[in-house]
């Protein structure tokens, strides 16, 4: 065990290479105050220090630390329970990962292209990209100018990049993930997110990463593999198609649908299913098929104060909609974790469902909730009957 952190101290010390660090996970019977650590050298009055910045659900706590002070703190941080390391050096990329038995697994490679030792102490907190940094698909794609200010009309865009990005970073499983990390992003529109998945898993963790983006609109496919041609992204490409007809041979490790209308989003949980995807994330937009079944059919008098309001008509469908998507993944062996995707502020629809497949099913709890919901509400959702079989 003292040999990994042996090596992790060592590639951190490096001055004369060292870029970032991250630490995540925990490891398996213990407990750990942070989500995730992250290191890198900053300069402060014209001495270098090593910056801490501790992550939770709620806060960053960021400290800095030269000489000896440096070393002892990292020493402390490394006997914190966390069970992922992902270090970066100018010219390396070093991923050790502990498997449930505390084993360590070490990887290192060569990074594709020089990375650059950035000493700035003042940044941006808790984002995974930014401002004024040289990022080339924001500035590709319209988003970041030349010198690296975000556009004042693409703020938006920008901070939702970063929100789906940290969602990303949350997942500890994906850092574990073997060469090359499949992902595929239905109905990816104009491609924002699937351009910065891509950059994520290729330049920030640092992994080999394969990503097809789908979606209807021929325009937009075109478009968007032609600015992933610019960037030289070899491992990004896009194709026409409906989400449920799409077919391929290797299964993606990560499915993604962000605002698909409908039950285009239950094509896409339907889809993961099937594949046994790790991940799966889906941010719905519509939800009509549910809305029309409780229109038809009586529904509890219960809920008559609430029903005869539009409006509240329509948010309960909703809710319900999701709730079911929720049962169902978790009955097929997933984590599901609801979440707010972006301020309301940006859009009325930011409600987001995480789902991590893990090696035990949903259980009886998973199944019962689901038929309780399902006989009160007498309604059957999409989802279900697309995994019929499955279910």
């Amino acid at each position: 065990m003292s040999d990994y952190r042996d090596t992790i101290r060592k590639a951190i010390l490096d001055e004369a290479n060292f870029v970032r660090a991250t630490f995540s996970g925990r490891q398996r019977g213990h407990t750990i105050a942070w989500q995730r650590l992250e290191l890198r050298p900053v300069e402060v009055q014209g001495q270098r220090h090593l910056q801490f910045s501790f992550f939770d659900a709620k806060q960053n706590i960021v400290k800095n630390y030269a000489g000896e002070t440096a070393v002892t703190e990292l020493t402390a941080a490394l006997n914190l329970p966390f069970r992922n390391f992902h270090i970066i050096s100018q010219t390396e990329t070093l991923q050790i990962n502990l498997t449930k038995k505390g084993k360590a697994i070490i990887n290192k490679r060569t990074n594709e292209t020089p990375q650059e030792v950035d000493l700035a102490h003042d940044r941006a907190k808790n984002t995974i990209l930014s401002e004024g940094g040289d990022i080339p698909f924001l500035k590709v794609m319209g988003v970041m100018r030349a010198d690296g200010r975000i556009k004042a009309d693409r703020r938006s865009k920008f901070q939702q990049i970063n929100a789906f990005l940290k969602i990303l970073a949350e997942v500890d499983e994906i850092a574990t993930l073997p060469d090359p990390v499949r992902l595929i992003d239905f109905g990816c529109g104009n491609a924002y997110l699937t351009f910065a998945a891509y950059h994520y898993l290729q330049n920030i963790l640092g992994k080999q990463a394969i990503i097809v983006g789908v979606d209807g609109q021929e325009k937009l496919i075109a478009r968007n593999q032609r600015l992933a041609q610019d960037l030289g992204w070899g491992g990004l490409t896009f194709e026409q198609g409906l989400i449920i007809d799409y077919q391929t041979e290797n299964p993606p490790n990560i499915v993604v649908a962000l605002h698909a209308c409908d039950t285009a989003t239950d094509d896409t949980l339907a889809q993961g299913i099937r594949w046994q995807s790790q991940v799966i994330i889906a941010a719905p937009c519509c939800h009509h098929h549910l809305q029309v079944q409780l229109k038809e059919r009586p529904s509890p008098p219960e809920f008559d104060a609430v029903l005869r309001y539009g409006l509240l008509h329509e948010r309960l469908g909703d809710v319900l909609t999701d709730a079911f998507r929720a049962a169902i993944l978790r009955m097929m062996g997933y984590q599901v974790t609801v979440m707010q995707f972006v301020s309301p502020d940006h859009t009325p629809k930011n409600l987001l469902l995480r789902a991590v497949k893990k090696d035990e099913g949903g259980g009886e709890t998973a199944v019962a909730e689901y038929t309780q919901l399902q006989q009160y509400w007498q309604v059957e959702p999409y989802l279900a009957e697309l995994l019929a079989i499955e279910l």
